[in-house]
């Protein structure tokens, strides 16, 4: 009774870490089944050690399954799956048992970088054979530039953070210590409203909620989460039309469609990146935190 008590207060505490998440991978489907994992691991006493290995282990053999075609990409993005399942585990254990920790943190995301960078040449490779085409193997590596480059957004405040606190030389510290501050002033600075087109708070919040749920969708189809499902669905979708149809090509067809998608991303995200002040107030916010 003990023991269901105290799952009760993990599953509690890991709901509330997530809640406000967009991410619907993990809303819908990642924390509530990585959670039934959990409390299997619990009852048969492993640790999120097992659960790290059964990452690793599982992501590594379906980045191998790649190489077989269809078949293989579609069992392959199976255990993908089950490998970012493992991901949530291990860390729901860990904060279980309180030994969540920096060196777990790494060995994390080194877990991360050794799967997805044997996940896209396996693919490229098992498309190539295939296929034989050129095609879906460029278009592999193009998903491979937006994966780092995701990974790239994802860290650079921090990494400009860290550089503005220790490399950069003194006069240019202060000058972006100085501008971060200007920025987060205008920033603060209360905008005037403009009702005279007649737009209402009313119908604003429709388009706001909309543009909001654009947005998670966007995020949740970038990231590689995303990505192993929707190569899921198009490794299944090619079986199914190749059985029934006698077709092939479609999982070529649904990968060449995501590296444009990339592209589109890289793009757009630069862009956006360069003529917002998303990473200025970040980095303000956390000089500020610092020098508390």
């Amino acid at each position: 009774m003990n023991k269901d008590n105290e799952f009760k207060a993990l599953k509690a505490r890991e709901w509330s870490l997530y809640a406000e998440r967009g991410d619907y991978f993990t809303r819908w489907f990642g924390l509530p089944v990585s959670l039934r994992i959990t409390h299997l691991y619990l009852d048969l006493g492993l640790n999120e050690n097992h659960a790290s290995a059964s990452m690793f282990i599982t992501g590594l053999i379906g980045a191998a399954l790649m190489i077989l075609g269809p078949w293989g990409i579609f069992i392959g993005a199976s255990f993908l799956v089950l490998h970012h399942l493992f991901d949530y585990v291990d860390g729901q254990i860990a904060r279980h048992h309180g030994r969540a920790s920096v060196n777990g943190a790494v060995l994390d995301r080194w877990n991360h970088f050794l799967v997805e960078s044997a996940t896209f040449p396996c693919l490229a490779l098992g498309l190539y054979l295939d296929s034989g085409q050129i095609w879906p193997w460029i278009a592999v590596w193009i998903l491979y530039i937006w994966n780092r480059f995701r990974v790239l957004l994802a860290q650079l405040p921090a990494n400009i953070l860290s550089e503005e606190l220790s490399r950069y030389p003194v006069l240019e510290r202060e000058m972006m210590r100085a501008n971060l501050s200007k920025v987060s002033e205008q920033s603060a600075s209360p905008r005037p409203t403009n009702n005279e087109n007649g737009d209402s708070e009313e119908n604003k919040k429709p388009r706001s909620s909309i543009r909001s749920y654009i947005s998670r969708f966007r995020v949740a189809s970038t990231s590689y989460n995303g990505f192993t499902i929707l190569l899921w669905c198009g490794a299944a979708l090619d079986l199914i039309a190749g059985h029934f149809f006698s077709y092939d090509g479609v999982i070529e067809a649904v990968i060449i469609i995501l590296a444009v998608y990339s592209v589109l991303n890289i793009l757009d995200y630069s862009w956006t990146y360069i003529h917002s002040d998303r990473v200025a107030l970040e980095l303000s916010a956390r000089l500020k935190s610092f020098a508390k």
